[in-house]
């Protein structure tokens, strides 16, 4: 498949923080050492540009549309989230100038991952095919580790990046078995052909079982849901403090995105089957969340738990969607 004009317009945000992700790695080079306060602004105006297009392109006759044979929608819901995402990197962003400086790290990796990470959270918005979903959400995933791990010489933050790249591999793998379950029992990674197949299908397998709680477990990891969130507390502790700024509010809101739209839009004609297990999720997350989150002493550790809660409140707005 050839991409047309259209195709090429409608993801142009994500080309544009692509792009200058690659180029920002150039830029630090061409730099003096006293100038290198520009990489930050260039990743900030990348951010502030791609939101500028996405404001843009909610205007134009794209909007509603789909590319690339309907793997990626451009819609109100994925434009919405992209907003959140330009927002969240770039306050992260902001916040990094002095923390960049101050712990001697350079900017041109750091913001070029971020960039990187910005651009996997877009994609996973407006995926419509479990295969772009899990191409954007790996995209979004190994900067953020990389992020994590970022204050080599504090042993925490190694300890965090590590457990964080541990689990999210595990978790990443079941996800993946999840998704190519799905496509053995539809022949489709579509969402709407998804949830057509599962329409026509008599009832609850095992094999169906076995789906749908690979997709739960995946999905339930990356918003940190119990028991899924055992990586929280010490990847926000270890990681530079930008960093868990970021990663609490655009990491999370993707992963939301994408299980909101592929429950929702995929799974909706078994919906029964699902509905039990996501709310034992939810209140199991609130009440765990919010009640470890009082007896810390570590603030950063009191905001993962708290994370962690309010992730349970969100996921019980699956049930009614």
């Amino acid at each position: 498949m050839v991409p047309g004009i259209k195709d090429i317009l409608m993801i142009l945000p994500e080309i544009v923080v692509a792009v200058a992700a690659c180029v920002l790695l150039m830029v630090e080079f061409l730099c003096r050492k006293n100038d290198r306060a520009i990489i930050g602004v260039f990743a900030l105006l990348t951010a502030a540009t791609a939101a500028c297009i996405s404001i843009y392109l909610m205007t134009t006759d794209y909007m509603g549309g789909v590319a690339f044979a309907g793997m990626f929608i451009l819609d109100g819901y994925s434009t919405m989230f992209k907003l959140i995402f330009y927002l969240a990197t770039i306050l992260s962003i902001v916040l990094s100038f002095y923390y960049t400086r101050e712990e001697g790290i350079r900017g041109g990796e750091y913001y070029t991952l971020m960039l990187f990470s910005l651009c996997g959270m877009m994609v996973m918005a407006s995926g419509r095919d479990l295969l772009t979903i899990y191409i954007g959400l790996e995209l979004m995933s190994l900067p953020v580790y990389v992020l994590t791990g970022f204050l080599e010489k504090d042993k925490r933050s190694v300890e965090g990046a590590m457990k964080y790249v541990i689990l999210g591999g595990f978790s990443s793998g079941i996800l993946l078995y999840g998704i190519s379950i799905v496509y053995g029992i539809t022949g489709s990674t579509e969402l709407t052909a998804i949830a057509k197949a599962f329409g026509e299908a008599d009832g609850l397998t095992p094999v169906l079982g076995l789906a749908i709680v690979g997709l739960i477990c995946g999905f339930g990891f990356k918003v940190a849901a119990v028991p899924f969130h055992a990586w929280t507390p010490d990847v926000y502790e270890g990681a530079p403090t930008p960093v868990t700024a970021f990663m609490s509010v655009g990491p999370k809101a993707a992963a939301f995105a994408v299980f909101l739209r592929v429950f929702t839009e995929g799974l909706v004609p078994v919906y029964e089957h699902w509905q039990f297990v996501v709310a034992v999720v939810a209140v199991a997350t609130m009440f765990y969340g919010n009640i470890v989150a009082i007896v810390q002493t570590n603030i950063k550790r009191m905001l993962a738990y708290s994370s962690i809660g309010h992730a349970g409140y969100a996921l019980l707005g699956l049930l009614p969607a």
